[in-house]
């Protein structure tokens, strides 16, 4: 029963070892004979029946390349004992190649050699996979490297040499973070021990400390390790991170700009949308980027905005222009730039600016017509710019054609009579001066056309900044020639009328005295003659002077109405 298990073993040994391929050897040093098992026999392609190895023979099948080394091996076995585990390639009896896996064991008797004995197994078509796959793996761009469960490395390219500056030979069998231990305290171990653990691969860039370099990774699990892929990245990394600063700098740039701006693609779907135009149009970036413009403001494709965008996409060139929005009731001041890619729309909101240019029309239109239906010359002088409106009293009053000229402040201070200029300018520029004043007002000589003179009064009102500075002042001309005229007769004439009455005075207060010398008289007489009624020559004596006083009175009375006559006369002429 015993003996039937051992052979029942014994066949499942040699079933196994057929099937592996696995044969043994031996060398009897004593005796100088080697053995070879059938499957050895095999794997050299010899007859067990007419070929009898020895060690020289045996040794001569390797490859020229490898018997140096395993001449050596077995040398070194048979000085020392040590046991060895070797790969190599033996040519067999029928010249062709192939790889085995050599195993031997040394019996060491008082020092001495007695017999080596091992296993010798077909790895031909392991190893040429392997060999492929090595060969693949050296002839990628990528580095690659592979760990085994316990971390230690199983492959080491020549691109992972170049790239680590290590060497293949110096790094296999040995721990990765041993070796790399700055790489022992990062993301790195993290992520291989998830791939280890998950079996999931896993893609990532990563910034190796010791060297200070980025790296895109790809590991993949590999029979309870991991297999990795890498490849130097840094100056791609760089160059994004260039480009993204560049980008960045663009858009902080778009951003702080104070217009809006949008950007659509030549299909108007929309690509950039700026902050301002969130604030501008209401609309935030998230909800109108990869949208199409028209759909999403269907409202304005009878306007000027889709007729302008249109022309300026058909003829590539720019365009500016001003558009009132109804839906925001809002005026817009946008500027289109075309390209090959789209349209660039910077705009922004002038609806406070284009109210008060409307209002600022209407004001003028109300100031054209009130300067039309009056009879002053209506002047606007913008200190600023030193340029000066004329109203159409310029031309009513003084005949200047004001649709030729461009009046200035020079045109009109020429035009002042030389002798009153300097105290002109004088006054309006003391006006100026004193935060405080805001009127001024002026009589002078202004020149008509004609090249004379009219009398004026000038009156203006100054208009100052927030800080007290004048800007404008506006004012009006009134031509005051026929009422200075009136005024200067009127003088004249109350004048003559003092002097004559002075005139007058003077005739009555001088001829009352001489009318009362005569009139006295002739009072006297007629008393003289009440008394002396009955003496007659006394009567008649003084009947005669009583004459005599009368005609000296009609005398008196006389040049006195002929003074007043003459008088009269003077004041007439």
């Amino acid at each position: 029963m015993k003996e039937k298990k051992q052979d029942f073993k014994s066949f499942f040994y040699q079933q196994a070892s057929k099937l592996a391929r696995i044969g043994s050897w031996e060398f009897d040093m004593v005796n100088k004979k080697v053995y070879w098992s059938t499957i050895v026999h095999e794997l050299h392609e010899t007859n067990p029946k007419t070929f009898i190895p020895v060690l020289e023979t045996a040794l001569s099948f390797y490859r020229e390349d490898f018997q140096p080394i395993v001449n050596e091996i077995v040398q070194e076995s048979i000085k020392t004992g040590a046991a060895f585990d070797f790969e190599a390639v033996i040519i067999t009896k029928k010249k062709k190649e192939r790889w085995v896996r050599a195993i031997g064991n040394v019996e060491m008797i008082e020092g001495k050699c007695q017999r080596i004995y091992g296993s010798f197994q077909d790895i031909h078509a392991s190893k040429s996979h392997e060999l492929q796959i090595r060969e693949i793996l050296g002839s990628i761009s990528d580095a690659f490297y592979a760990v085994d469960k316990n971390w230690k490395f199983t492959y080491f390219n020549k691109e992972a040499e170049n790239l680590l500056c290590k060497k293949a030979d110096d790094v296999l069998g040995k721990n990765i973070w041993e070796l790399f231990p700055t790489g022992a305290n990062t993301t790195l171990r993290k992520i291989y021990q998830r791939v280890a653990r998950t079996k999931n691969t896993e893609s990532f860039e990563y910034y190796y400390p010791e060297d200070g370099k980025w790296y895109e990774i790809n590991a993949y699990p590999s029979q309870g390790g991991v297999s990795a892929y890498f490849k130097n990245v840094d100056e791609r990394k760089q160059a994004a991170e260039k480009l993204e600063k560049a980008y960045q700098e663009k858009i902080d740039i778009l951003e702080s700009i104070g217009d809006a701006f949008f950007n659509v693609n030549k299909d108007w779907v929309v690509t950039y949308w700026n902050k301002e135009t969130e604030k501008v149009l209401g609309r935030k970036r998230d909800a109108i980027i990869g949208k199409n413009l028209w759909d999403e403001y269907p409202d304005v494709i009878e306007t000027d905005f889709y007729r302008q965008y249109h022309k300026a996409m058909e003829t590539q060139e720019n365009l500016d222009f001003e558009e009132y929005y109804p839906a925001l009731n809002m005026w817009l001041e946008v500027t289109v730039y075309p390209s090959s890619c789209g349209l660039s729309v910077y705009f922004k909101d002038i609806t406070l600016r284009k109210e008060t240019d409307i209002r600022l029309l209407q004001s003028n239109e109300r100031f054209e017509k009130v300067a039309e239906a009056t009879n002053d010359a209506i002047w606007d002088w913008n200190i600023l710019e030193n340029t000066l409106y004329w109203g159409a009293g310029f031309k009513n009053l003084f005949g200047y054609q004001i649709e030729k000229t461009t009046p200035t402040l020079e045109s009109w201070t020429n035009h002042i009579h030389p002798e009153d200029r300097e105290w002109v300018l004088k006054s309006i520029y003391g006006v100026l001066e004193k935060p405080d004043q805001s009127n001024w007002i002026a009589e002078y000589r202004y020149q008509i056309n004609d090249g004379t003179f009219a009398d004026v009064i000038d009156r203006g009102i100054v208009i100052r900044d927030e800080k007290g500075n004048p800007i404008r002042m506006v004012g009006a001309m009134n031509d005051i020639t026929e009422r200075k005229n009136f005024e200067i007769s009127r003088s004249r004439y109350v004048n003559q009328i003092e002097i004559q009455n002075e005139k007058l005075k003077n005739i009555a207060w001088t001829q009352s005295h001489i009318v009362r010398a005569p009139l006295a008289r002739m009072l006297g007489i007629m008393n003289a003659i009440e008394d002396n009624n009955k003496n007659l020559d006394n009567t008649l004596m003084w009947l005669k002077h009583l004459r005599d006083s009368a005609n000296e009175l009609d005398e008196i009375i006389k040049d006195l109405v002929d003074k007043a006559r003459s008088l009269t006369e003077e004041n007439n002429t």
